[in-house]
């Protein structure tokens, strides 16, 4: 599963350990039996992507314990993977009323602040989320939100200060990215170089890489990292497990590394795959309605 998670799109990257990070204090406590049976059913759910039957099991985690906080943080990150932002930055907000889990309910109502395109917001839920406890990922998303606002000085200060404090793979690759949009190529390779030697399955590094050497017009280099990405993507595809859904960003970022390699019709192939998965997906949110 670590291996996966380089693989999937960045902001799965940044989220689907988020279920775990929770620790049950009930558990310890030895409080509502039934309430933490209901919670640690909906968290199973959560890891494998049954998002309908999450919410269903933590509504009756809350149903069961109105103070319950854990069950409010994990039914509002199953809220915000169904796409229901209003309903999850609800359930994110009353869990800070509990004064429980105060850095993952900032983090994740920054998370949804950001998919709803209110980059103040989610800066400031990101910031509040680092006052009370420092997280590399949050720091991260915090930094690409600010270089998204056009503040690099800030997004750099960001990066910087993670890969001095703990270097990973994600902080090399997004700070490469950043030096790749600025034009510092040198830059850029160091750190695609540095994410890829740190984690070698990371596919999306290799695409950036790949745009790299393209800029620099080393298209032996171009090609073969682009083949490296399309492996991986295809080993995460056939080894996934869960809601097929989660897949449409891989089968949309192989169909276009296929493209950056002549391959149409590959490419279009994948394409229709995570188009059926959104249409799926449209039609059982209709069937909701």
């Amino acid at each position: 599963m670590r291996a996966l998670i380089y693989i999937m799109t960045p902001v799965i990257i940044l989220t689907v350990l988020l279920a775990s990070r929770f620790v049950t204090w009930d558990a310890v406590k030895g409080e509502n039996r039934e309430a933490l049976a209901h919670v640690q059913e909906g968290t199973q759910f959560l890891r494998t992507w049954h998002l309908p039957q999450a919410i269903a099991a933590f509504t009756q985690a809350i149903e069961s314990d109105t103070r319950y906080a854990e069950a409010y943080v994990k039914r509002g990150l199953a809220y915000h993977r169904s796409a229901q932002y209003e309903a999850a930055i609800a359930d994110y907000t009353r869990t800070l009323t509990l004064n429980r889990y105060h850095a993952d309910a900032y983090a994740s109502r920054g998370d949804t602040y950001r998919m709803l395109g209110d980059a103040q917001r989610a800066i400031a839920d990101y910031t509040a989320s680092l006052a009370k406890r420092w997280d590399a990922a949050v720091m991260l998303k915090r930094g690409t939100l600010y270089q998204e606002s056009h503040n690099p000085s800030a997004a750099f200060a960001d990066y910087d200060a993670i890969i001095r404090r703990r270097p990973r793979p994600q902080a090399y690759y997004i700070r490469g990215n950043a030096y790749l949009n600025a034009g510092k190529l040198k830059l850029a390779l160091a750190d695609m170089n540095h994410a890829i030697a740190m984690e070698p399955r990371f596919a999306y590094a290799y695409i950036r890489r790949a745009r790299i050497h393209a800029r620099r017009g080393q298209q032996a280099l171009e090609k073969s990292d682009y083949t490296e990405a399309i492996k991986l993507f295809s080993e995460a595809i056939q080894s996934w497990r869960g809601d097929a859904r989660a897949l449409i960003p891989v089968y949309y970022w192989r169909a276009f590394t296929y493209q950056k390699l002549d391959e149409i019709d590959k490419a279009q192939d994948d394409v229709e795959t995570a188009n059926k998965q959104i249409f799926i997906f449209f039609l059982e949110k209709l069937k909701n309605l």
